[in-house]
């Protein structure tokens, strides 16, 4: 590049920069990778009329065309991104996937003409498993940003928490539509694993993480311009738990070209090797979990039996699914089920085919010879072994439990039946093998539905769609408009993660003498609570004390703690409030002391409490829905944003965090956490050396010297105590 382009570059880097909110350096690294892989640049414009270059944002796991099988966080998700993506590509849209890059991969990779996997650096080069990518949201997002820009994308896709909140950070900085796909909700998981919700210790469990992983889950929901949920329950159990009604479709995953393409290939020897024959069995592929009713199925092919022996005399029953060499818990208990069963009804290895799970191509050929695919689930969120089937030109016999008979007309696209009722179920299954011509019906009506609805080629065709409408600011056909007119069109004010904890960089760690002093406070709070309702308010709750006492600790073990009491909480940050972001303040507190007068400049001062009282102010009334604060982000160099939207529909209590929040006028109950610091030096050291080692420790003790002092003089303005041993008390 000769002297006069490089200098047009640069100014052109710093406008764009300068708009954005991003750094030169990491703007001229990505212009550089998009120039190195041929990845086209593009200069943002205005808003587009069509998603003609779309971000889509998968940042967990490992990736590849095909996605590697077998690792972490690899599997369903991964694989309906890359389908849907390679689909927009084909149709003349441009794509880049945003994924995490860690060691040994590639940092781009090119699956089509119009469509890049770029993997983003953060954190360490090695594979971090998805719940504890959290940490990592600020800096992905940041370069996810870069990209978009230098992309000039004209629209945002975000797949599961992690991927959701990167998106919705692009569409607010670029201005662009935002869709969201949770793939499976963390209450589900949670609820699936026997957690109680009500019980804060469901919420912080390390291993799973809910509660972060809540937290940009609901942040991204609330922030999206639409939803698209893959199950008929999602939109019902964020009604349910959440209280939100969202703008959403319903657009369940789609199954594979192989199952589609199988009629081109046959491969009818295949079934010598299990000692099957085209048209003499029935089929169930899919998990041995309790809630498919493994043992229904075979009860069914009992009772058929049954019903009419002659004919079913050369039917044989294939199971497909399951892990025999090394089965999960649940396996166990469904083989022990399935033994009972054909115990029950007489059946043995020559009438029962057992197959371990197997690849795609396999299932396809078993599916398309089948006499029909039969489903008997207790609870199925959707259902894709039946659209497998069924895109396998195979017939199937299906629960009314199933949620893809939500798109199964019965007795037209396939048998719709009751999985309590095994008896009746044969019975509607021997008179379709009793009509060939039925059959055969039944099965090309259900394949046509299929390809027109669950194809990757149709759902990208419909999402792509959806996004075309969204950028001209309209509902998407199939989305009841009304009272969500403005979220279709919202292009700013949309950044609800910003304020979360794991987003700012400082989560909690509740220990025991936190969750030790919020029992002790959540009766007086609860009495507040139910004060204050029936006077149309919330209650403020401020929680005051000596940096690293616990306040914030408290507060967020007692937002759990009111779940169990059917309300809700939010946290607002006192820290955010501070005049200067906590780079720059902890600079300022090193210049006063250098020069002698440390003591002047520490305390309330430093602090906007008038700011923060307006907003407490406005925020008591249960009538205000949202409210704005600052927000800081540790990992971008203290970034603070300066109106981050707080949904509080629906909240009872609003704590605040805050060192001297004892001067706050807007407070119902004020809460002063006694502390010495002397007692927590080691604690302290911990904390402070590990944000920052070369930092002057003696600095530190000086500056907890000085706010010692200062807020011992506030302890007088305290409606409840929290004691050195955490125990609650009144002055």
């Amino acid at each position: 590049m000769d002297e006069n382009k490089a200098g047009k570059n640069d100014r052109r880097l710093e406008e764009i920069a300068t708009r954005y909110g991003l750094s030169i350096e990491v703007l001229r690294e990505y212009q550089d990778i998009f120039r190195e892989y041929g990845i086209p640049l593009f200069s943002p414009g205005k808003e587009a009329e069509s998603a003609r270059r779309i971000i889509m944002v998968s940042t967990h796991g490992y990736w590849g065309d095909p996605p590697p099988a077998g690792v972490p966080d690899t599997g369903g998700q991964t694989y309906y991104v890359l389908e849907v993506s390679k689909a927009w590509a084909r149709g003349g849209r441009k794509v880049i996937i945003c994924a995490r890059w860690f060691e040994p991969y590639p940092r781009v990779e090119r699956f089509h003409e119009n469509l890049w996997l770029l993997r983003i650096p953060a954190g360490s080069d090695m594979f971090i498993r998805k719940e504890d990518i959290y940490p990592l949201l600020p800096e992905l997002a940041e370069r996810a940003v870069a990209v978009s820009v230098l992309f000039g994308a004209d629209a945002a896709m975000g797949h599961y928490a992690d991927g959701m909140a990167i998106s919705l950070e692009v569409a607010e900085r670029l201005g662009i539509p935002n869709v969201v796909i949770p793939h499976s909700l963390g209450i589900n998981k949670l609820l699936s694993l026997g957690f109680d919700p009500g019980t804060p210790e469901s919420w912080i469990d390390e291993k799973y993480n809910f509660g972060t992983r809540e937290s940009f889950e609901i942040s991204s929901l609330k922030g999206a311009n639409l939803e698209i949920a893959n199950t008929v329950q999602e939109p019902d159990r964020l009604k349910e738990y959440y209280g939100m009604s969202l703008p959403h479709l319903i657009m369940p995953a789609g199954a594979g070209s192989h199952f589609f393409n199988i009629e081109k290939n046959t491969q009818k020897e295949m079934l010598s090797d299990y000692n099957l024959l085209p048209g003499k069995y029935l089929i169930y592929f899919g998990r041995f979990s309790e809630a498919k009713n493994v043992p229904g199925v075979i009860a069914l092919f009992g009772e058929a039996r049954r019903i009419e022996s002659e004919m079913m005399g050369g039917i044989k029953l294939v199971l497909v699914g399951g892990s025999p060499e090394n089965p999960q818990p649940e396996e166990v208990i469904v083989e022990n089920q399935i033994g009972e069963a054909l115990k029950a009804y007489g059946l043995n290895e020559n009438d029962v085919v057992r197959l371990p799970s197997q690849e795609w191509r396999t299932l396809a050929v078993l599916a398309h010879h089948a006499l029909v695919y039969v489903g008997m689930q207790k609870m199925e969120p959707f259902g894709m072994g039946v659209a497998e089937a069924m895109a396998s030109s195979a017939p199937v016999v299906i629960s009314n439990r199933a949620g893809i008979t939500r798109w199964i007309a019965d007795g037209v696209e396939g048998i719709v039946i009751d999985p309590d009722d095994p008896e009746k179920a044969a019975g509607r299954l021997v008179s379709l093998m009793k009509d060939p011509e039925k059959l055969h019906e039944i099965a090309r009506r259900g394949n046509k539905m299929c390809r027109d609805t669950f194809s990757w080629d149709a759902i990208a065709r419909d999402q792509g769609e959806i996004l075309d409408a969204l950028c001209r600011g309209k509902a998407p056909h199939g989305v009841e408009g009304e009272g969500f007119e403005s979220i279709f069109a919202r292009r700013e004010g949309r950044a609800y993660q910003r304020s979360a904890f794991t987003w700012r960089g400082d989560p909690p760690v509740i220990r025991e003498k936190h969750k030790k002093a919020a029992k002790g406070l959540f009766p007086h709070i609860i009495g507040e609570v139910r004060h204050a309702s029936g006077a149309g308010r919330r209650v403020i709750v401020a929680l005051a004390g000596e940096s690293g006492v616990g306040k914030t600790e408290i507060a967020e073990y007692l937002r759990y703690l009111l779940r169990s009491e059917g309300m809700w909480g939010v946290t607002i940050s006192g820290d955010a409030f501070f005049k200067r972001v906590p780079s720059e303040n902890h600079r300022a507190r090193i210049d006063a002391y250098a020069e002698g007068h440390l003591d002047t400049y520490l305390g309330p001062s430093e602090v906007d409490l008038e700011q923060l009282d307006s907003i407490l102010k406005r925020a008591v009334e249960r009538r205000v829905d949202l409210i704005s604060v600052p927000s800081d982000c540790r990992s971008l160099e203290s970034r603070r944003y300066d109106d981050v939207p707080v949904d509080i529909r629906g909240i009872d209590v609003l704590f605040v965090d805050l060192t001297y929040s004892l001067l706050l006028e807007n407070v119902t109950l004020k809460i002063f956490l006694e502390s010495d610091y002397k007692a927590r030096i080691d604690e302290i050291r911990e904390r402070n050396l590990g944000r920052d080692p070369d930092q002057d420790f003696s600095f530190i003790l000086n500056v907890l010297e000085i706010e010692h002092s200062i807020i011992q003089g506030l302890k007088e303005k305290a409606n409840l105590i929290v004691t050195n041993n955490y125990e609650v008390k009144r002055p």
